[in-house]
């Protein structure tokens, strides 16, 4: 038996840019947009007790740190904002993509091969609005490699499932994601 190993041509392969990646739930904005809001108001609430404690009660740093904290939270909304237009998911027949991040793009693609659990998550936030984090596990990690907030449960909850029955050899129903009923 002879060794064989041909090149693959670039052009050939797959492009993970054409996908028709998913977006996440509109409300997931607002939560982006709270827990901004509620970082930042502890960040105000530790400045007003500098504020009131500084014994040297030097006016210009008091209003030059709120005018640097106005300023960041500021960032911070528009961070959030840009955040929730940048990250996206597409299942495809053999493994899922993820992408995110603002200022360092990251996307993952994760074989269902190589899956060993997900998991859904939902923080106090999350669950005001009906919505929750997919979490998928890999063999030999410590974390979550694919965590994806922002989904609406039901539809966390049909992803989970068609992935478990992805990794459990399942064979998939002709309509693996069926609609959701209103």
């Amino acid at each position: 038996m002879i060794f064989e190993n041909a090149q693959i041509p670039i052009a050939d392969l797959p492009q993970a840019e054409a996908v028709d990646f998913q977006r996440l739930s509109p409300s997931y904005r607002m939560v982006e947009m709270i827990a901004t809001s509620l970082l930042f108001a502890f960040l105000l609430l530790g400045w007003l007790v500098f504020y009131a404690v500084n014994p040297l009660k030097m006016a210009w740093l008091n209003w030059s740190l709120l005018a640097f904290w106005a300023a960041l939270f500021g960032l911070g909304l528009v961070v959030a904002l840009k955040r929730f237009s940048a990250e996206g998911y597409a299942l495809r027949e053999h493994d899922i993509l993820h992408k995110h991040g603002v200022w360092w793009r990251t996307l993952t693609a994760i074989p269902f091969t190589r899956m060993q659990h997900c998991e859904i998550s939902r923080g106090p936030v999350e669950s005001a609005f009906g919505l929750a984090t997919l979490k998928v596990y890999t063999a030999g990690g410590s974390g979550s490699d694919i965590s994806i907030e922002g989904l609406p449960v039901a539809e966390a909850q049909r992803i989970k499932e068609f992935i478990t029955g992805k990794i459990g050899g399942a064979t998939p129903s002709p309509s693996p994601l069926p609609e959701i009923e209103a």
